[in-house]
């Protein structure tokens, strides 16, 4: 049998189910399970139950499945989340 090369320099994200990654498909399933969640543990009224678990669903769906520029979107968060909280200094007069 011949041996095979195989490239070690790409840098590809692991596809698990339905073209989503393992971290995609934790915040998409772990959403899905909290809304599951909220809903059975809402007292009786059907619009009650379905106002207080559908944010849930839908973090977990916006956190896990859409990209932008081959980014997730919680990428897009921590980016901006950084920018914000970054160290700022005030330079004033002539430097040397």
């Amino acid at each position: 049998m011949e041996a095979v090369k195989v490239p070690q320099h790409l840098d590809l994200d692991d596809v698990v189910a339905w073209g989503l990654g393992a971290t995609d498909l934790v915040f998409t399933v772990g959403g899905f399970a909290l809304s599951w969640w909220l809903y059975l543990a809402t007292p009786e009224p059907l619009l009650l139950r379905v106002m207080v678990a559908a944010p849930a669903a839908v973090v977990g769906l916006a956190l896990g499945v859409p990209r932008l520029a081959e980014r997730a979107l919680r990428e897009w968060l921590w980016i901006a989340l950084a920018f914000v909280l970054r160290r700022r200094l005030f330079v004033s007069g002539e430097r040397a």
